[in-house]
Order: C-alpha cells, then sequence, then structure tokens
C-alpha cells in the first residue's frame, strides 16, 4: 500500500460493471439461449462485447453534452438495436425491450457480494456507476447485496471518468474528496478518481481483464497486476482486498 493514513478513509465507492457484476458471462449466457431458441447462429461471447462497449460508444456525446442525457438502460436499448442489425436479427420492439432487461440480473463475482459485506463493518460502501439506477438497484438484489449508498451518475450531471462524478459523489457523502477511495478493477476508472482527488484501491478480477484485453487486443494479451505504486491498496482478489483495507 502507499503511504497514507487508512484511517481517514471513511467510504468506499464502488465501480459495479465488471467491478463487482459479470456483466460478459451473463449476457453472453442469455444471448446464446435466444439465439438456440431461434436458429440463430451467434458468436454469443462477440455479441456480448460488442453491446457492452457500443453502449460506452453512444455515452461519449452525452458525457461532452453533444447528445441528450440519457441513462445506461436507454444508451443499452440503442446499442443492441445497432448490434443486432449487425447480426441480421430481427426483434420487435418488445423483445428488444425484454431483452434490455438482463443488465438488471447481472451475475457477481463469486467472491464480491463476501468482501463487500465485510468492508460494510468500517466504511460507508458504495456504489458509482455510470449504469443506470434500476441496473444497480436490481442486480444487486438479484445476488443478495447490500450497499450504504448508491450512486448512479444518471442523477450527478456527470458521468465518469469526468472529475466532477466523483467529486459529486464525495460531496453527498459530506467527506472531502481525500476522505473516499473508488475500489474498481478498471485502471483508467481509478487514475481519474485519483486526479479527481479520491484514493483509490485496484482489485484484479481476472475473468474481467480476460473479455476486455482480448476484445481490444487479441487472444493473446494479458493484463498484469499493477505494482503498489500505482495505487493506494493494489489487491490480487476480493478476499485480500479486504484483509487490506479491515487490516
Amino acid at each position: 500500500m502507499s503511504d497514507f493514513d487508512l484511517g481517514e478513509i471513511k467510504a468506499l465507492t464502488w465501480d459495479v460493471g465488471g467491478t463487482v457484476f459479470d456483466w460478459h458471462h451473463t449476457i453472453k449466457r442469455e444471448i446464446s439461449g435466444l439465439a438456440e431458441a431461434q436458429s440463430k447462429q451467434i458468436d454469443a461471447a462477440a455479441f456480448a462485447n460488442k453491446w457492452r462497449f457500443k453502449m460506452f460508444e453512444l455515452l461519449q456525446p452525452v458525457r461532452k453534452g453533444e447528445a441528450t442525457w440519457r441513462n445506461a438502460d436507454e444508451l443499452h436499448l440503442e446499442a443492441l438495436d445497432i448490434v443486432l442489425d449487425e447480426h441480421d436479427w430481427a426483434m420487435t420492439l418488445s423483445a428488444r425491450q425484454d431483452l434490455n432487461t438482463v443488465w438488471h440480473r447481472l451475475d457477481a463475482w463469486s467472491d464480491a457480494p463476501a468482501c463487500i459485506e465485510k468492508l460494510r463493518s468500517r466504511f460507508q460502501v458504495t456504489v458509482l456507476t455510470v449504469l443506470s439506477l434500476q441496473i444497480a438497484v436490481s442486480s444487486s438484489k438479484h445476488n443478495q447485496m447490500s450497499w450504504d449508498n448508491i450512486f448512479s451518475c444518471e442523477f450527478l450531471g456527470h458521468y465518469k471518468p469526468d472529475p466532477e462524478a466523483y467529486q459529486k459523489a464525495a460531496s453527498l457523502l459530506g467527506l472531502r474528496p481525500d476522505q473516499v477511495m473508488m475500489c474498481a478493477t478498471h485502471k483508467n476508472d481509478l487514475k481519474s478518481a485519483a486526479d479527481a482527488g479520491l484514493r483509490t484501491a485496484y482489485v484484479h478480477v481476472s475473468d474481467e481483464h480476460d473479455v476486455v484485453s482480448k476484445h481490444f487486443f487479441g487472444a493473446d494479451a494479458s493484463v498484469q497486476i499493477p505494482t503498489d505504486d500505482q495505487f493506494d491498496v493494489v489487491a490480487k482478489d476480493f478476499p485480500d482486498l479486504s484483509t487490506k483495507l479491515l487490516a
């Protein structure tokens, strides 16, 4: 860990899409079952990845004020239309809307719920996500997870990685940014949080990094756990993170 006073940290803000919730395998399973039922030949893994990353592409002009403010549910539905067209897969509006609700049933990584529940004994533990409030709430209930707060960027006026999103979360918690620690497996999220004045905790989620790195960099890509000096806390997995933060 870096040289800082862990006792000064009062709250942990958590990325959930990919860090806590396993979006890829949840979406892949749903697409695979639906394609099989309709006798469609679909690469379900590629479809899931394309759907996820297309949503983030659509989010960028929203972040920059170049498009109408929308939440992740609206962006996911728009992204789904694009990906279905690319796969020549016709669906009614009702069917597309029904499929879009799979984002409200994301499975958690197996070690995440127990880790987060332990951390609540010492910290305020809060979701801070670009996902919609309903995705965060419904997926948390789906996994029987409890949080002290849920902050969706759809209500903060800024989407991560804008610094105002992190700072607004700290303000709503009644804390200085340096009293809040952002927890995530995505380095860009943590670097942006650090630039906004928050402390940072990296937790390695190998399956999430396998999906992301292979999508962008090919089958042979790998992601190394960062060195201890890159973030305030670096953990090899969820149990390691709870051990370090509760030491």
